[in-house]
C-alpha cells in the first residue's frame, strides 16, 4: 500500500509517473541451487491418435505452407468431433484433406505406373539390343568372310600383276637386245663395205706405184683381215696376198682366178651381213610386238590389282564397322544390369511408398468414420503436430514437442478450452 503524503515538487529531468517496483533477485522465494521443475515432454494419447494423419499430410500431400498450417490445426478437431455433430466447416476441412489425399494417391499410382513403364521399356530395349547383337554378329561374320575373300582375290591379282611386270621387263630387255643386234650388224656391214671399198679397187687395179710398195703391203694386210672376217679359207687368204702384188697385166691365170674368188667372197659376206640385218630387224619387230602385248597385259593387271585393292579396303572398312557395332552393343548390354537394378529399386520404392500411403489412409478413414479399430501403433518420433494438455494449477505447462509444425488445442477438464 502506498501512504498518502504531501506532493513533492517534480525534479527536473525525471518523470512524475511512479514506475513499478522491481523485485530484487535476492528476494526470490525459490531455494538457491534448486532448479525449476520442467514439465515432461510426453505426447498425449489424443496427439498420438492423430499422428498418422499428420504424417499422411506431411509426407504425401502437396499443399501450401498456409494450407498445411490450417489443416494441421483444424483437422484433428474436426475428426474428434462426433460425426453427427460436425459443423459444415469441419466437413469442408475433412473434404479438403480427402481431396489432397486423392491427389497424393494418384501421384503414388502414377509413380508406380511410370516405374513399371520404365522397367518394361528397359526390358524391351534390352531384348532389342540382344536381338540387334545377334544380327550384328551375323553381319560381322559375313563381313569377315567377304574381307577374307577380298584378301584372297587381292593376293591373286597382286601375283598376276607381279608376273606381268616381270614378263614386261623381260620383253623390254629382249626388244632392246634385238634393236642392239640390228644396229650392230648394220654397223658391221657398213664398216666392212667401207673397208672393202678402200682396199679392193686399188689392189685389183694395181694403182700402187713401185715406190709405194709399203702402202700396197698394208692394203694387202687389210684385205687379208677382210677375208678372215668373211670366213675365207686359208688358201684363199695366202693366194690373195701373192696375187694382189702383181699388176693386172702381169697376173697369171691362177692369180686372176684368185682375185675373182676374193672379190666374190667379200661380196658374198656383205650380202650375208645384209641378210643378217633383215633377220635381226624381223626378230626385233617380233620382240616389239611381244613387248606391246606384254604392256597391255601389265596395264590390265595393274587395273585389276587396283580394283582388288579398292574392294579389299571397302570390305575391311565394312568389317571394322560391323565389329565396332558388335562391341558397342555388348557394352550397352553390360550396362543394362545396373540400370535394371536401379529401375527395380525405384519400382519397389514406389510400391512401398504406396503401401505406406494406404496404411496411413486407412487410419485416417477410421478416424474420419469413427469406426472401432485396434490401437494404432504410431511412434512418437517424427510427429509433425502436437497437442498441449491443460496444466494443473500452480504447475508449468508442457513445452511443445520438438519438430512439431502446428499445435492443436484439446478440450480441457470441465468443458473449458485450454
Amino acid at each position: 500500500e502506498l501512504v498518502a503524503s504531501s506532493p513533492r515538487p517534480p525534479q527536473q529531468g525525471k518523470s512524475t509517473t511512479m514506475g513499478a517496483k522491481r523485485t530484487s533477485i535476492s528476494s526470490s522465494k525459490r531455494t538457491i541451487g534448486r532448479p525449476t521443475k520442467v514439465a515432461k515432454v510426453t505426447p498425449s494419447p489424443e496427439a498420438d491418435k492423430f499422428a498418422p494423419v499428420m504424417r499422411l499430410m506431411s509426407e504425401y500431400c502437396s499443399l501450401s505452407e498456409s494450407c498445411t498450417s490450417m489443416l494441421a490445426s483444424a483437422l484433428p478437431v474436426a475428426l474428434q468431433t462426433n460425426k453427427e455433430d460436425r459443423h459444415a466447416f469441419e466437413n469442408s476441412v475433412i473434404k479438403a484433406f480427402e481431396d489432397a489425399c486423392g491427389d497424393a494417391e494418384r501421384e503414388c499410382k502414377s509413380a508406380i505406373e511410370a516405374a513399371k513403364v520404365a522397367c518394361s521399356k528397359h526390358e524391351e530395349e534390352k531384348a532389342g539390343s540382344v536381338a540387334n547383337l545377334e544380327l550384328a554378329e551375323k553381319k560381322a561374320a559375313k563381313a569377315l568372310e567377304q574381307k577374307n575373300a577380298a584378301q584372297g582375290f587381292h593376293d591373286q591379282k597382286q601375283a598376276e600383276k607381279e608376273k606381268a611386270e616381270t614378263a614386261l621387263k623381260g620383253a623390254e630387255q629382249a626388244s632392246e637386245a634385238s634393236k642392239a643386234e640390228v644396229q650392230e650388224v648394220s654397223s658391221k656391214r657398213e664398216a666392212f663395205e667401207a673397208e672393202v671399198e678402200q682396199v679392193l679397187p686399188a689392189l685389183k687395179e694395181g694403182n700402187f706405184a713401185p715406190k709405194d710398195w709399203r702402202l700396197r703391203q698394208k692394203a694387202i694386210a687389210r684385205l687379208s683381215h677382210l677375208l678372215e672376217q668373211s670366213d675365207a679359207p686359208e688358201s684363199m687368204v695366202a693366194g690373195a696376198q701373192l696375187a694382189f702384188k702383181d699388176k693386172p697385166e702381169s697376173r697369171g691365170q691362177f692369180a686372176v682366178k684368185t682375185v675373182e674368188a676374193t672379190e666374190a667372197c667379200l661380196k658374198t659376206y656383205s650380202q650375208a651381213l645384209a641378210q643378217a640385218i633383215i633377220g635381226a630387224s624381223e626378230k626385233s619387230e617380233e620382240f616389239r610386238g611381244d613387248l606391246v602385248a606384254k604392256e597391255e597385259v601389265a596395264k590390265a593387271s595393274q587395273s585389276e590389282y587396283e580394283a582388288a585393292m579398292d574392294a579389299l579396303i571397302t570390305a575391311d572398312n565394312e568389317w571394322a564397322d560391323a565389329e565396332s557395332e558388335v562391341v558397342g552393343l555388348k557394352k550397352s548390354i553390360r550396362g543394362f544390369g545396373p540400370r535394371e537394378e536401379d529401375l527395380a529399386a525405384e519400382l519397389r520404392g514406389s510400391q512401398t511408398s504406396f503401401e505406406r500411403f494406404q496404411e496411413l489412409m486407412g487410419q485416417f478413414e477410421s478416424l474420419r468414420d469413427q469406426l472401432p479399430a485396434p490401437a494404432l501403433e504410431v511412434a512418437a518420433e517424427g510427429v509433425e503436430a502436437t497437442t498441449s494438455t491443460p496444466a494443473a494449477e500452480g504447475e508449468e505447462a508442457e513445452v511443445p514437442v520438438e519438430g512439431a509444425e502446428a499445435t492443436t488445442s484439446m478440450p480441457a477438464a470441465g468443458g473449458e478450452q485450454a
